[in-house]
């Protein structure tokens, strides 16, 4: 779809270049809401969404100059949205995991009392790794198939199962932990 959308618009006497830097334009246009979204469901936090996608623009667009990225430049944004999210949520708790070393942290834990259903969600999922989390937000919150979440995180359909079940029962104890 892509490569035929650049082929017109270098019959019309456009360089490639150009071409390809207006058809990536478009795209960022068309899919930015739906990233940001995802980039949202996945760490919480709309400030950390929109740089995590500012970010996998600026890693798409080398690659796509060159014709590395070829038809599914969406789908090929959305993983790198995720990697995205993965890296910073693995520096998070990385930098949790330190400071709970640290002989001089305070008693009184990481996370505020929830004041509602949405805050009990959110925390909740925070204690999801990244693997569990990102197929738990494709599965439930984007609706695709076991096969399309597959597909996109390069994993075979049963670990998508695994995770997806594993993910949905550490938030049923946190949830159920919270409402006792």
């Amino acid at each position: 779809m892509v490569a035929r959308r650049l082929r017109r618009v270098a019959a019309r006497g456009v360089s490639r270049a150009r071409a390809s830097q207006d058809v990536f334009t478009e795209a960022v246009e068309v899919h930015h809401q739906a990233l940001a979204r995802f980039a949202y469901t996945l760490c919480g936090n709309v400030t950390q969404a929109e740089d995590a996608v500012a970010e996998a623009y600026a890693r798409v667009w080398p690659r796509w100059r060159r014709g590395q990225v070829h038809d599914n430049l969406f789908g090929y944004l959305r993983r790198t949205v995720a990697n995205e999210i993965y890296g910073r949520h693995r520096r998070r708790l990385l930098e949790r995991r330190e400071a709970e070393r640290a002989p001089d942290r305070e008693a009184d834990g990481q996370f505020e009392v929830a004041v509602g259903d949405r805050d009990s969600l959110w925390k909740a999922l925070d204690y999801l790794s990244s693997q569990l989390r990102v197929v738990v937000v494709l599965r439930i919150v984007e609706d695709l198939s076991e096969a399309e979440t597959a597909a996109m995180l390069n994993l075979p359909t049963g670990t998508v199962k695994s995770r997806l079940s594993r993910g949905l029962a550490v938030l049923r104890d946190r949830l159920e932990d919270e409402h006792v």
